[in-house]
């Protein structure tokens, strides 16, 4: 008895120190853990948008290539619809889980233009001035997305 009460001490010392040592693998593994799936949200999110500025590059091409945009009769700016739907459509839901929430509006605004025509089986002008305002207004929102791109790489250069 006396022998167990003299290796008490050891043994307490060897289970304090065994439990410590659990406690802060633990914590490094939950450390760990923590940083690889911040990483791997980065890493996704990084994918995301180099497809989405690939996309948009494609977009300002083929709005360029395709006259995307035409003139009326008043010299006002008109959304050729079927150049649209055969060219820029396809490309935006493509990427429409990564764009913002102005630029994803006014997709849906112009896609219920079109939903709205063909029910009708009318082409209103105003629906067609709405629906070409907002495509422009698509074309600005990519141009912002390119300048704030360069303006962070910019940033990110000179550090």
């Amino acid at each position: 008895m006396s022998e167990l009460i003299k290796a008490l001490p050891s043994l307490l010392g060897v289970i304090v120190g065994g439990l410590i040592t659990f406690f802060i693998q633990q914590i490094t593994i939950r450390k760990q853990q923590s940083w690889e799936k911040e990483k791997l949200n980065l890493d996704n999110f990084y994918k995301g948008e180099a497809t989405k500025f690939k996309t948009f590059n494609k977009i300002l091409q083929l709005h360029v290539e395709h006259s995307i945009i035409g003139v009326d009769i008043n010299d006002e700016p008109v959304l050729n619809k079927t150049n649209y739907i055969e060219h820029i459509r396809p490309l935006l839901f493509e990427v429409y889980h990564l764009l913002s929430e102005d630029m994803a509006k006014e997709i849906d605004f112009i896609e219920d233009m079109f939903e709205m025509q063909t029910i009708t089986s009318a082409i209103d002008e105003f629906d067609t001035e709405f629906s070409t305002h907002s495509y422009l207004k698509i074309l600005n929102l990519i141009r912002k997305e390119f300048k704030s791109l360069r303006t962070s790489k910019k940033k990110f250069l000179s550090i």
